[in-house]
């Protein structure tokens, strides 16, 4: 690798530098020291002085104000001299020497090193409490680790993740956070640690693409002679950076719409209040369809939109639910590109009261002419509906039972193409992709909704449930799941790991990040899982108990390896994340992953 990054870096401007003079009379160079790794401390900086040598027909020579010495920047700079100032950003990389015509690398690893002490009532000498302490193995006092879920993969750009054990009967504890290049020590007195931003992207930019291995010990200060270690959890950091996107929730529990900026530690955005029922985002992130209950009736629900205004920065209800014009529940919006090749138009399927489908005009609520009504499977609902990325396609929930609209059961995977063509909006008639039921860990899961496409249509996500989804006395016994299939058919994967195994978390709602990833699709869900200890059926807010929901659900990113797809992996997937900044008193459901309104 070194040669090739020589060439690439010697030209590239995200290189730091410091320039010399060109002098062509000496065979060869090197640089000095070769090879070093370096310790610098978390929070601060290590400086290292580099020497450049040339050698001639006389011997070696310090050239080295002659040269230009360069390094990835992400890992420190130069800053026009020879003495280069490491930042802490662990790994491997190369220093680079340019002199005239010849050029030279030198091998440099740094690592990263840091104590840090998290809350309060954590003693000055606790590095020293644990380090005399002898390991035990009692099994009462051992700690175990409660999040992040051992083996789950995350985003680079995660926010800071909270370290969440049990205490075991100990007072006070010791976390290692561990990569090749990082050794982080923690100190707190709570059962739980969250790094501030700046450390956190240290440690993860230093872990990048291996694991960070996360072990706790306790202790308890009044017998301080003996310490407990958990089993180490194993978090994965990924080389994708999710940018550029946003994540629009609905607060079922509070009726709102709410909005977060992924990668961003503050609190969420409402959106829209007074919402009581499903929603869903445009691919553009500019246009909201949402349903409600008005007036407090749920005998039927209404259909609204609203429109990102980008001059004033807001979102304006362009077609309003309480003036009941439009009877629906489920929407989804064309993408640009078809049939309109601008944000400034768009068409919506919206399904109806009765379990139908109708194209309309987002920005004004009105009906457009299509063929959709003349398209339906005999003797079927249609419901659920996703539009693809590239606009060919539209996939949904087909159930044998008409009238079908918001609650569904014995329901299958559909698919329909869609085209646009001398005006006219024209679908062709559509196919079950999915047939239910379909069997998953020796049972059979015979009903099939929630599809959504992913970004690039090679993939199709969905819930699978044994039972009608919604079980109004216990939601989780309806076993709902994530699963995967091609959009042109064959087996369907069951995401196991991100589905926590056999067990039922009651998962709902899946849609995809937008945008191109190197190594994994990401899937955004809804799940009643637990979120260490933060959020359980025995702390939930009461407030979340309704509708056969037990405890708050909660937003999670579990991860789809591209790598693992392609060599045929019964399982791709891994333990997902859950996403920071969310409410933990709130019900979290229906997420959808965009970009942010205004980018187009």
């Amino acid at each position: 690798m070194g040669k090739l990054w020589v060439a690439i870096c010697v030209l590239a401007p995200a290189c730091a530098t410091h320039h010399g003079d060109d002098d062509s009379s000496y065979t060869s160079i090197r640089i000095a020291p070769d090879p070093l790794t370096l310790t610098v401390p978390l929070g601060g900086t290590a400086t290292q002085d580099y020497t450049v040598v040339g050698l001639d027909g006389s011997g070696e020579h310090d050239i080295t104000t002659s040269c230009t010495l360069a390094v990835d920047t992400s890992f420190g700079d130069f800053n026009n001299t020879h003495t280069f100032t490491a930042v802490p950003h662990g790994g491997t990389t190369s220093v680079v020497a340019a002199c005239g015509m010849l050029n030279a690398n030198a091998a440099l690893t740094i690592d990263i090193v840091g104590s840090v002490t998290i809350g309060p009532n954590v003693p000055g000498n606790a590095d020293q409490l644990f380090g005399a302490a002898t390991p035990g193995s009692d099994v009462a006092r051992t700690p175990a680790i409660e999040y992040p879920i051992d083996q789950a993969v995350a985003p680079l750009n995660l926010p800071p993740i909270e370290v969440q054990w049990t205490r075991a009967a100990n007072d006070l504890f010791h976390i290692t956070l561990v990569s090749s290049h990082a050794h982080i020590d923690v100190y707190s007195a709570d059962p739980q640690a969250t790094m501030d931003p700046a450390s956190w992207s240290a440690i993860a930019g230093t872990a990048v693409g291996e694991a960070l291995t996360i072990t706790v010990e306790g202790l308890a200060q009044a017998a301080p002679a003996t310490k407990y270690a958990s089993t180490p959890v194993v978090l994965n950091l990924s080389h994708d950076t999710i940018d550029t996107s946003a994540i629009y929730w609905w607060a079922s529990s509070q009726g709102s719409i709410m909005s977060q900026t992924f990668g961003a530690v503050g609190a969420p955005t409402q959106v829209k209040g007074n919402c009581s029922g499903c929603h869903s985002l445009s691919r553009a992130g500019s246009r909201i369809g949402y349903s409600r209950c008005v007036a407090g009736s749920c005998n039927g629900e209404w259909v609204g939109f609203l429109k990102y205004d980008g001059v004033a920065d807001t979102w304006t209800e362009v077609v309003n639910a309480d003036n009941k014009t439009i009877p629906g529940t489920y929407t989804t919006f064309a993408p640009i590109g078809k049939p309109f090749a601008t944000d400034t138009q768009s068409v919506a399927i919206v399904t109806s009261m009765t379990g139908t489908f109708g194209l309309m005009d987002p920005d004004t609520g009105t009906a457009v002419a299509s063929n959709l009504a003349t398209v339906a499977l005999p003797g079927r609902a249609a419901t659920m509906p996703d539009w693809s990325a590239d606009g060919n396609q539209v996939v949904f929930a087909s159930t044998p039972h008409p009238g079908q609209s918001v609650d569904v059961s014995d329901s299958s995977i559909a698919v329909m193409s869609y085209d646009f063509v001398a005006g006219a909006h024209t679908f062709g008639t559509p196919t079950l992709l999915v047939p239910a039921p379909i069997t998953i860990n020796n049972q059979a899961y015979g009903n099939l909704f929630f599809p959504s496409f992913s970004p690039d249509g090679q993939l199709i996500v969905f819930n699978a449930a044994r039972g009608a989804w919604r079980n109004f006395t216990d939601a989780k016994t309806a076993g709902q799941r994530l699963v995967a299939i091609n959009p042109n058919g064959g087996q369907p994967i069951d995401l196991a790991a991100l589905n926590g195994g056999a067990g039922d978390r009651d998962i709902t709602w899946p849609h995809w990040a937008p945008g191109n990833t190197s190594d994994y699709y990401w899937i955004v869900f809804s799940s009643e899982r637990d979120y260490g200890h933060e959020v359980t059926s025995t702390n939930t807010a009461a407030a979340c108990v309704a509708n056969g929901v037990k405890q708050c659900k909660q937003i999670w990113i579990g991860a789809v390896s591209k790598a693992a797809l392609m060599n045929g992996q019964l399982d791709p997937s891994s333990p997902p994340v859950w996403v920071p900044g969310q409410d933990k008193t709130a019900d979290n459901i229906s997420p959808y992953w965009t970009v942010p309104a205004g980018l187009f």
